[in-house]
């Protein structure tokens, strides 16, 4: 290779020279040429380890289903077990086929009469409560209740109130309702669910599948 073409800066280096002085300026021809193309990606280095779990310091836990025999079908006496009753000769199980919304059984409720669970709970968190209700009859209506109980008392925490001819009573057919409770109270002790029934003649109620869990 030639080293010493250039004397002075402002000489002309050729295409292969190696100029010692920096400022000596390339020949117009000795141009770079256009840049070739992209390589292929390389190989996606391994995965790391996984971190730790996280830990949840939440004081509403949920621990699944609260309500005890919500679907109905532990059977006793021709009423369901875990229930209290109210005027309870107008309550009995049922299974009568359009008129039971999963499984064996519901629960049929007449005219002034009610069911009700009480349920151990926390303060301080929320609650839904929910279940599938069908008229027989037109003239029916229902009322859920939820009261929470402390030590200081009883306190409200929700009421769904369903008029008469607002319950579907078509056979094999049941509506489905929730509610949403007010946040329980300090010193909660437990959650009290009561469904009321009003209905006109000897029009009943069938209700099924009830569930309370904290949301």
């Amino acid at each position: 290779m030639k080293k010493d073409k250039c004397k002075r800066s402002f000489d002309l280096c050729d295409c292969d020279d190696i100029c010692v002085i920096p400022a000596c300026r390339p020949h117009d021809d000795c141009k770079v040429g256009p840049t070739g193309a992209t390589g292929p990606t390389g190989v996606t280095g391994a995965t790391g380890a996984t971190g730790p779990a996280g830990e949840c310091n939440c004081d509403c836990i949920s621990n699944g289903e609260l309500v005890t025999n919500g679907n109905m079908e532990d059977i006793e006496n021709d009423k369901p077990t875990n229930w209290i009753f109210e005027n309870e000769d107008g309550v009995t199980s049922n299974d009568a086929q359009g008129r039971v919304h999963s499984g064996n059984y519901s629960v049929n409720i007449e005219d002034s009469s009610s069911i009700s669970q009480r349920i151990p709970i926390s303060e301080g968190c929320y609650y839904r409560l929910s279940f599938f209700a069908r008229g027989e009859g037109d003239r029916v209506g229902l009322n859920a209740s939820v009261v929470f109980e402390t030590e200081n008392g009883e306190v409200d925490g929700g009421n769904l109130s369903i008029r008469q001819q607002d319950i579907t009573n078509s056979n094999r057919d049941f509506a489905f309702y929730q509610l949403i409770t007010t946040k329980a109270p300090a010193d909660t002790t437990a959650i009290i669910i009561k469904f009321l029934v009003n209905s006109s003649g000897e029009q009943s109620l069938d209700l099924d599948d009830v569930s309370l869990s904290l949301i």
